[in-house]
């Protein structure tokens, strides 16, 4: 009787190999043929389970973001104000081993959207909603100046998470990412410009 295989038991099998190369070697050395030859698989065999190395790159950062997810909500539980917002950056910054590979695989997956407009949404959008309430909250109750403009520093906060992101990936200096989230952090202390009109369909 043939071997049942359970195709997305391998197919998670296979990202988490992937994700362990790209800690281990980079992201330059997780090739096809290098992933293939530690899971003790032909290359072929791989494209039973992926159309490609794009569609494979995607479903590993899908799982990238889920465990991001999981470890925002794990910082951020019962936290409220600056505490969140710090809380909450800390995950985000490649500043551990995890999440430096999470970095890397960030920054591939970027190139494969580069090619596929249709691909896989970005989940930016929902820390970005986190991190307004929480400077909104950090503002009413006087950690953060009354007239910050809470909606340009969430914005602020995550141009400079992708800035590390990618300067970690191409140089692998963890002073870069160390000192993007620092910056991060002093960033919420901006005031808004009382030179500059308040928007109000911009939001504080």
């Amino acid at each position: 009787m043939p071997k049942i295989v359970d195709h997305e038991q391998r197919r998670n099998e296979i990202v988490a190999t992937y994700l362990k190369l790209v800690e281990r070697d980079g992201i330059n050395g997780a090739t096809s043929r290098a992933l293939a030859a530690e899971l003790g698989i032909s290359n072929s065999l791989l494209w039973r389970y992926f159309d490609d190395m794009d569609a494979l790159v995607e479903r590993v950062y899908s799982v990238v973001v889920a465990h991001t997810n999981s470890r925002v909500g794990k910082a951020i539980q019962n936290q409220h104000g600056l505490a969140a917002v710090y809380a909450l950056i800390d995950e985000l910054f490649p500043v551990t081993k995890e999440s430096k590979a999470e970095a890397r695989v960030v920054v591939e997956y970027w190139a494969v959207k580069a090619r596929n407009k249709n691909s896989y949404v970005e989940p930016h959008n929902c820390w970005r909603l986190n991190l307004i309430d929480f400077l909104e909250e950090a503002r009413c109750i006087g950690e953060i100046a009354e007239d910050a403009p809470t909606s340009l520093l969430a914005d602020i906060i995550l141009n400079i998470v992708g800035n590390s992101q990618t300067e970690y990936a191409m140089s692998g200096d963890d002073h870069i990412a160390l000192a993007a989230r620092d910056l991060a952090r002093e960033v919420v202390f901006l005031r808004r410009d009382p030179k500059q009109p308040h928007d109000p369909v911009a939001g504080r």
